[in-house]
């Protein structure tokens, strides 16, 4: 069995309190949140929060754990993620029996429920200690360039005029991470070059931190685009 983390943090700047944000007639962490819920492979949910009025929100079950409390400290602007995942498999990780964890941001809501089930199916198969999802980039970097106006230059000095013949790149989506607690408290990391980078839907790349993203998210939930 897997247990999930769902790190929140309150104050965000680019929308205010985005987790809060009504995504398909529910608070986004919520969509989140039901959407796990319906995975049976998954036992807990932790909410990793340093702000009492988010537990308040956030939907009553047997399953949603939210005891931790995540401390002043690491939950600022420039905190990373890695020391929140620390401090909470120190704190609750042996005394809650935590082997196998689903790291999810509420803030990329377009992954599906299938998607997450098959991801959970390939690291069963597969037995591994850490997987990242990624997604094939939008743009390569033949065509990317560094600073605007003048003076910029092309990401890679590598140019490909032919489409065709353009390597794959691939981005980290956020959408999903995977990682056991010995790979973890070995590594320090959520993951690291020997974690699998997983491949799914190009729909993924949405990772709502401005009002531009956001509204990307509400128009692409409902397209059947997906591969």
């Amino acid at each position: 069995m897997f247990d999930a983390i769902i790190p929140l943090r309150s104050g965000s700047k680019g929308i205010k309190d985005k987790n809060l944000i009504k995504f398909k007639g529910e608070l986004l962490v919520n969509f989140t949140v039901k959407k796990l819920l319906k995975i049976n492979d998954i036992r807990r949910i932790f909410i990793l929060t340093d702000s009492t009025s988010y537990k308040k929100k956030i939907i009553k079950n047997k399953k949603i754990d939210l005891s931790y409390n995540r401390p002043k400290k690491i939950s600022r602007d420039n905190s990373s993620i890695n020391e929140v995942v620390l401090d909470f498999l120190k704190k609750k990780g042996k005394e809650c029996g935590i082997e196998k964890v689903l790291f999810f941001h509420v803030t990329t809501p377009l992954v599906s429920i299938n998607e997450i089930k098959k991801t959970i199916n390939f690291i069963k198969l597969r037995k591994i200690d850490s997987l990242i999802h990624v997604s094939e980039m939008i743009e390569p970097p033949y065509e990317c360039i560094t600073k605007k106006g003048l003076n910029w230059k092309l990401l890679t000095s590598k140019y490909v005029t032919n489409r065709q013949n353009f390597k794959k790149y691939y981005f980290i989506t956020g959408s999903m991470y995977y990682f056991t607690r010995n790979f973890f408290l070995k590594s320090k990391r959520v993951y690291n070059n020997k974690t699998y980078a997983y491949e799914v839907d190009k729909i993924n790349f949405i990772d709502i931190n401005t009002a531009f993203d956001y509204e990307n998210a509400k128009l692409l939930i409902n397209k059947k685009i997906r591969n």
